[in-house]
C-alpha cells in the first residue's frame, strides 16, 4: 500500500479543479464529516484499487449483456442493428444513480456497484456499434485502456512522474478548456454551425482526439494523488467506495476516448 504524500500545498489546493465530479476536495470533506465517532475502518489506498477492480469487473460484465442485447435483422435485404427499446430506462437510471450517487456518501457501497451495472450496460451498447463499423476495435481499446491505467499507476508508485502544483494546474486549465470547447461546439449546433474539424478524421481531429486521450491519463495521475492524500487524512472506509467510483469514471473516460481515436483512424485509411 501506497502511504504518506509527495505533494506540495498547491497541489493540495488546485486538486479540485481536476474536473473529476467525485474526486475532488469539497466532496470528500462533506463524506468525512458525515462520518460517526465511531467509524473504525478507515479509507486506504490498498482498498480504494481493490474496490475499483470490482467496479470495473461490473461494468464488464454488464457491457457484455449491453452488447447481447444489439439485435442485427435483415431489412430489405440489408443488415440493421437495433438498439434495444429500453435503453432510455438504463440512462434514466444512470442519470439517477449518479446524482444520488454525488451526494449520498454513506450509500456509496451501494450506489457504485449498481452505476457500474447501469453504466456498464450502456457502454456495451456503444460497443457493439463500434465493432459493426470497425471489426476488431473494441478489443484495441480495451487492451490500450488497461495499458494507460497501468502505465500511469506504475508511472505514480514508482514516483517517476510526480503531482505537482504545475501539473495539476495544467490539467485542471486543459479540462476547463476542454469544457469550453464541447460547450462552444454544442450551442454553435444550435444554430446550425458544425464544427466537422472536432470530429472527422482529419490530422487535425485525430490529434485532438489523441491529445484527449492523453489529457486523461494525466488525469489519472491527479486522481492517485488524491486517493493517496485521502487515505492519509483519514477518510472514512465507505469512501473508499465513492473514490473507486470517481476512478472507475477516469477509467471509462479514457476507454471512450480511445475508442474514438482508433475509430477515426480506421476512418483515415
Amino acid at each position: 500500500m501506497m502511504q504518506g504524500t509527495h505533494t506540495s500545498q498547491g497541489a493540495e489546493a488546485t486538486s479540485m479543479a481536476a474536473e473529476n465530479p467525485a474526486l475532488n476536495q469539497d466532496a470528500f470533506a462533506r463524506g468525512i464529516a458525515q462520518a460517526t465517532a465511531t467509524e473504525s475502518t478507515g479509507m486506504t489506498v490498498a482498498g480504494t484499487y481493490a474496490i475499483t477492480a470490482v467496479l470495473v469487473l461490473l461494468l464488464v460484465v454488464a457491457g457484455a449483456f449491453g452488447w447481447s442485447q444489439v439485435q442485427i435483422e435483415v431489412i430489405q435485404g440489408q443488415e440493421v442493428a437495433l438498439t434495444p427499446r429500453w435503453i432510455w430506462l438504463a440512462f434514466l437510471l444512470t442519470f439517477i444513480l449518479a446524482m444520488v450517487g454525488a451526494f449520498a456518501f454513506r450509500a456509496a457501497p451501494l450506489i457504485a456497484p449498481l452505476y457500474a451495472l447501469c453504466e456498464g450496460v450502456l457502454l456495451g451498447i456503444v460497443s457493439r456499434y463500434y465493432e459493426l463499423d470497425f471489426d476488431g476495435v473494441v478489443a484495441q481499446a480495451v487492451l490500450a485502456t488497461l495499458g494507460i491505467f497501468v502505465m500511469m499507476l506504475l508511472l505514480y508508485a514508482t514516483r517517476i512522474v510526480k503531482v505537482t502544483s504545475k501539473l495539476v494546474l495544467g490539467v485542471a486549465a486543459a479540462m476547463g478548456g476542454l469544457a469550453i470547447m464541447w460547450t462552444t461546439a454544442w450551442l454553435l449546433s444550435l444554430f446550425g454551425v458544425n464544427l466537422a474539424f472536432l470530429y472527422a478524421p482529419t490530422p487535425l481531429g485525430i490529434a485532438l482526439s489523441i491529445g484527449i486521450v492523453i489529457l486523461g491519463a494525466l488525469s489519472l495521475l491527479v486522481d492517485f494523488d488524491f486517493i493517496e492524500r485521502m487515505a492519509a487524512s483519514g477518510a472514512p472506509g465507505y469512501m473508499a467506495w465513492y473514490a473507486g467510483f470517481g476512478l472507475m469514471l477516469a477509467i471509462i473516460w479514457i476507454y471512450l476516448s480511445v475508442l474514438r481515436v482508433l475509430a477515426l483512424l480506421r476512418r483515415a485509411q
